[in-house]
This record gives C-alpha cells, structure tokens and sequence, in this order.
C-alpha cells in the first residue's frame, strides 16, 4: 500500500509565531525526543496565535507527529488531553485506525525498514534536509494485519516502556 493510504497528512504553517512561557503548546523538533513527546522542550503561544496556528489542523490523541526537515525520522504519537498546535517543520499523520493501530505506526515509522526509505527520499537543500510532503503520500509502505499490529505494538510498548524507565532511573 501507499503512505497516505494509512491516514491523513497535515502540516503546520510554514512560520515562527510569537512564543511564550505559558499557554498551548507549540510542537518543534525538538519536542520529539526519541519516539516520544518531550513536552518540557516545547514552547506556548498565545490564544491568539493558538487559533491561527491551527486553522488547518489541531492535533489529536494517537496522531504520528514527525519533523520533516532537519530532524528527519523523529517521531511521536500525540498524547490525549493536551491542546498544541504544529510548528514549523512538523507535520502530522492521523491514523485510519481501520487500516494501522497508532502504536505499530510509530514504531514502524521509527523502524530501520522505514528509516531507510527517509533517507532514500531526503532532499539535500541549500538549507536543511527535508522530506518532500508532497511526494511522501506515494510512498510504499508494508504493515501486516490489524491483529497482527496490535501484537507487535504490545510488546514493543513494553519494551519502549521499559527503557522509559531506565532512562529515568
């Protein structure tokens, strides 16, 4: 199957609001840290700047959240409960849960398989690295089953969990 065929793609603008200490957050690269959401790296913006920031999209739980110039092949699923909007050189994928379970897609994004097709498609620019949005919905992907997925995201959760742990202790 094709990437877009695993969900809708969104990015944020294509600027740098306003950021602020407090208010909603707004998700950089460098609140991807690893295959999680690295909240304390994120920056707010203001009410104002919230409800233009996501005129396009508003991120929800389960979203695959990914940089897509500079810090390519980051990702994060987005957690429930918290009111952000995308910034600049983030987009999203919202899973069809019909298709791929959230947590098998960030894993499969994370994966060395899919990690290599990044590198594949990054364009080297004048500026930074970058995968083109525009092309990366025909990119070719391969995900088993459904029950399959959810076996895999199980225990590779466990595992990620594990090491969450670790890290912290």
């Amino acid at each position: 199957m094709k990437f877009s065929d695993l969900g809708l793609l969104f990015d944020g603008p294509h600027a740098t609001p306003k950021r602020l200490d407090n208010g909603p957050y707004y998700l950089n690269i460098t609140s991807l840290d690893s295959g999680r959401l690295d909240l304390e790296s994120s920056d707010h913006v203001s009410e104002a700047e919230y409800t233009r920031w996501t005129k396009r999209v508003i991120p929800q739980e389960d979203d695959l959240l990914f940089s897509y110039e500079t810090r390519l092949g980051e990702a994060a699923l987005m957690p429930p409960g918290i009111r952000a909007c995308l910034g600049r050189r983030m987009a999203l994928l919202r899973p069809d849960r019909k298709v791929v379970h959230p947590k098998f897609l960030l894993y499969y994004y994370l994966s060395p398989k899919f990690q290599g097709l990044i590198d594949q498609r990054t364009v080297l620019g004048a500026t930074v690295p970058r995968i083109l949005l525009s092309e990366m919905p025909d990119w070719p992907v391969h995900v088993p089953s459904l029950p399959d997925q959810q076996a895999i995201a199980e225990v590779l959760g466990a595992l990620d969990d594990k090491i969450a742990a670790n890290r912290k202790l």
